[in-house]
């Protein structure tokens, strides 16, 4: 008989071993232990036959961004089931156990990186970040001038202050980022290869940086971060002063960057793509610190979450507070699924194309109530898991 439970210390062995064979990758012996020890942070569960792992879920504990407020974000990774055991509905049946355990623990989001959008669409998630990506010759490179800042190289083992400080400055800017700990800056982001350049201004403040790494004649840039226009062009002279050693550079950059329009040729390889997915875990205590409706007049929102229960159902939110109804009038209010409104909450699309769209419906005088109580911000996720 299957069952489910949480793995013990002692199996952590097993999960790292089902990874390894679903994701087709080989932990060498000397790192073994480490990873081991890493695993130690997830709360992972499986389901078990006779003792013997089927499949497992791991959430991490983490927090996140939204309207310069941090969310307790439940982050679901490592989903893997052994072939024998596929299109069973283990996964449905974890993914349900994990969101139990969430909504325990008073995780009010999860995010998660999909190998299937559509697959987890029908478990309530929804697309909460996409990221452009530019391919380009070095010979598009140029250098501002009168630029009169410094950058100075930074590596894993050197303080970071400066490059959390200039991270934390777009919590202000985008929706959905990661609050990210030390140990997950020396383990997640700082890998192999990387480093960070900084720019500091002429008084002597740091205000932006660059995550990158120079191989193979490519260079390779994962977060250009920055907080004014001249730390943007500090940052840019100094990629652009590796065009001897790169012949070609790639960048990883927001939703909304428009680096591509100041190129000399602005005609390069660019592309959009769907990164990151997320749900809300439990909408009272969400909508409660979102705060979606300050005033007297009540906002009604009807939810359908068909995965989650506990979110199905009539909330009415009025002066930052929210009631629950099971059986409240359909007639009166907006009416979404919960997929729906994660995207307008976040940020991720605008409530304007949600609801011509008609993921959104409801009368008007009730739609920009809704509208209002969104600031605009967009959203973004840097990071992986």
């Amino acid at each position: 008989m299957a069952h489910i439970r949480k793995l013990e210390e002692q199996e952590l062995i097993k999960a790292l071993r089902l990874s390894e064979y679903a994701f087709q990758y080989e932990v060498s012996e000397s790192e073994k232990e480490e990873r081991l020890e890493r695993l130690k942070r997830h709360e992972i569960w499986g389901e078990f036959t006779e003792e013997q792992l089927m499949s497992k879920i791991h959430i991490l504990s983490l927090e996140v961004s939204i309207n310069e407020k941090f969310y307790s974000m439940g982050g679901v990774a490592g989903v893997a089931t052994w072939p024998e055991h596929r299109r069973k509905g283990s996964v449905s049946r974890l993914l349900k156990k994990s969101l139990l355990s969430m909504k325990e623990k008073g995780q009010m989001v999860s995010f998660l990186h999909p190998f299937d959008i559509d697959f987890y669409r029908r478990f309530g998630w929804e697309i909460t970040a996409s990221m452009k990506k530019y391919n380009f010759e070095a010979k598009n490179l140029f250098i501002y001038q009168d630029i009169n800042g410094t950058v100075e190289r930074i590596y894993k083992d050197d303080n970071l202050d400066p490059v959390k400080k200039i991270y934390e400055y777009y919590f202000k800017r985008y929706n959905g980022l990661l609050k990210r700990e030390d140990y997950w800056w020396t383990q997640a982001i700082f890998t192999k290869g990387f480093q960070a350049g900084v720019y500091y201004d002429e008084n002597k403040n740091p205000k932006g940086y660059v995550l990158y790494k120079m191989k193979d004649q490519l260079l390779d840039v994962q977060e250009m971060v920055y907080m004014d226009e001249l730390a943007r062009r500090g940052l840019w002279n100094f990629i652009s002063q590796h065009d001897s050693m790169a012949n070609k550079v790639k960048m990883i950059l927001p939703i909304d960057d428009q680096q591509p329009f100041l190129l000399k040729q602005p005609k390069i390889e660019q592309e959009i793509f769907p990164y990151f997915m997320g749900r809300i875990v439990d909408v009272n205590p969400f909508l409660e610190q979102y705060e979606l409706n300050k005033t007297d007049e009540p906002l009604t929102l009807h939810i359908k979450d068909s995965f989650a229960e506990w979110n199905n159902g009539t909330f009415v939110v009025s002066e930052g507070k929210v009631e629950y109804s099971e059986n409240a009038d359909k007639q009166q209010g907006l009416q979404m699924d919960i997929q729906t409104l994660m995207a307008a909450l976040i940020g991720y699309q605008t409530a304007d194309f949600l609801y011509d769209c008609r993921k959104i419906s409801g009368s008007k005088e009730e739609f920009q109530k809704f509208k209002e109580g969104i600031p605009t911000r967009p959203a973004s996720f840097y990071d992986f898991f």
